[in-house]
């Protein structure tokens, strides 16, 4: 299994091996310019998308859509940054710190907070298209990062 920090470019012919690793970074490149119509030229036709934020697992490209245009609408500032990189044969784990802000509460901007949190993505790719992705992170965390006083109960949710 490699590991890779640094981002890849795509121009020309892709070097055997390299199609993972371009996959990935143009679904980096896309989520952080909130490009949905590029992210989901990126998953397979009956892809699933799994993040712990969700009560269920979005089917298909529809749903897939719906889900980004979503997120990016109540959270414009949402960026990941990757800081470890994992790929095998057919599938590749993401490490990266989610940043930007949390949604408004009440829908007054001025209970919107700056958070930051640690994650991963999970990817398995097919035919150079993802086949399933599933986020992983610690909600609590950034809940507490708006809610400071919840810092201070012996205990977690």
């Amino acid at each position: 299994m490699r590991t890779n920090r640094d981002s890849f470019e795509h121009s020309g012919p892709v070097p055997a091996g390299m199609e993972l690793p371009i996959l990935i970074n143009r679904w980096i490149v896309a989520f952080n310019a909130h490009d949905v119509d590029e992210l989901i030229a990126l998953y397979h036709e009956s892809a699933e998308l799994f993040d712990t934020g969700m009560r269920h697992a979005r089917r298909g490209h529809q749903e897939i859509a719906r889900w980004f245009s979503q997120r990016f609408a109540s959270m414009p500032t949402i960026q990941y940054t990757p800081t470890r990189r994992f790929f095998g044969d057919g599938q590749a784990a993401v490490c990266w710190i989610a940043s930007g802000e949390t949604p408004r509460l009440l829908r007054q901007s001025w209970l919107s907070r700056p958070f930051q949190v640690d994650g991963v993505s999970i990817f398995l790719v097919r035919n150079g298209l993802i086949l399933r992705q599933s986020d992983y992170y610690d909600h609590f965390s950034i809940v507490e990062q708006v809610f400071p006083p919840l810092r201070w109960l012996p205990f977690r949710l």
